[in-house]
């Protein structure tokens, strides 16, 4: 199979979506799992809440590139799976970005720029949309966990993929 080239700008956006996708995966399990101040957590939320209306645009603009080159994988089996978790990884992002806006239960504050108003007012679906959420960041954060493992295998065993993510190469 022959390499494929990444533009600049799919580079770019693959890095901020892994710097950003990191940054809320550590940060929203930790103020779950650890004993923080309520002050902290607070203002992890807060964070998250305005970094990931941020970062829906360039999301929809990483999807629409991906979409308009779409990668052709090869007929082995390992890369066939390759490109059905990298579509799932893709899908998984969505529903994390989607659930954690249908979840909120107060107006959405972006930084102190906007405020969106609460696109849910049944704390029914408010909480169902909340639980969806928490199980979706856990899926994501196992399949982010498997593709730096895949990274880290493949370049262990002399299949250089990570420079394909390089902006200089």
């Amino acid at each position: 199979m022959a390499s494929k080239i990444y533009s600049p700008a799919q580079v770019l956006l693959h890095w901020l979506s892994a710097a950003f996708i990191l940054w809320a995966l550590v940060m929203g399990f930790s103020v779950m799992l650890l004993d923080v101040t309520p002050g902290f957590k607070a203002t992890i939320a807060g964070l998250n809440v305005s970094l990931s209306i941020l970062f829906i645009p360039v999301f929809a603009l990483r999807t629409w590139l991906r979409l308009g080159h779409v990668r052709r994988y090869g007929h082995r089996p390992g890369e066939q799976v390759a490109g059905v978790i990298h579509n799932v990884i893709y899908a998984v992002t969505a529903l994390v970005l989607l659930t954690g806006v249908l979840m909120m239960d107060r107006p959405i504050q972006v930084f102190d720029w906007l405020t969106l108003p609460q696109p849910i007012l049944d704390p029914e679906w408010d909480h169902r949309f909340h639980t969806l959420h928490a199980g979706c960041n856990v899926l994501l954060g196992l399949l982010v966990a498997l593709h730096v493992l895949a990274v880290v295998k493949h370049e262990a065993v002399g299949k250089p993929v990570l420079r394909r993510m390089l902006v200089t190469r």
